[in-house]
């Protein structure tokens, strides 16, 4: 009696230990999973921007492009979400201290929103890069990104970089 007890002991304890091995491993790569969702959608939305804009602008109020910060300009929209002719919004992401944002700066006459948005946490490397040194004459922009994931055992640096040209070049 006393060997059976020993030998459901040991066997529930490798199987406890199992459970947890794996909850772990499962914590892990979710952790993982949701990390690099985010970084994909924060490229994407650089990437998307990029496309709809007509110029890279060398500063705009406070900020001026560079590695770390990169300004656009795109055509303003109406309430129909239409092209207004003559006159631009302006995009500009940046980063400050870990945190990847994006900003919106209408024209007037724009329905589009003044809005500051964090697209990314923990970034660890954000560089953007020209095709020109002139940023009148840009039109590819190359987006390169880490950020570093903590989890219950172990940090984990996801990098994504994308190349996109501006719209009609």
């Amino acid at each position: 009696m006393v060997v059976v007890i020993a030998i459901i002991g040991a066997l529930g304890m490798v199987i406890a230990e199992m459970y947890v091995w794996q909850n772990r491993l499962y914590n892990v790569q979710t952790s993982k999973y949701a990390a690099m969702n985010d970084v994909r959608a924060a490229l994407d939305d650089i990437d998307n921007y990029v496309r709809s804009s007509s110029l890279v602008l060398g500063t705009y109020s406070t900020y001026t492009t560079g590695t770390d910060t990169l300004i656009l300009q795109i055509q303003s929209i109406n309430s129909s979400n239409q092209l207004l002719p003559g006159t631009f919004d302006t995009i500009v992401y940046y980063k400050t201290g870990s945190e990847l944002f994006r900003e919106v700066f209408p024209d007037a006459s724009s329905s589009r929103q003044a809005v500051q948005k964090q697209l990314a946490a923990h970034v660890v490397t954000l560089r953007f890069t020209y095709d020109n040194a002139d940023m009148a004459q840009v039109t590819e922009v190359d987006t390169e990104f880490a950020v570093t994931e903590t989890n219950q055992t172990q940090n984990q640096t996801i990098s994504v970089s994308s190349k996109s040209h501006l719209r009609n070049h």
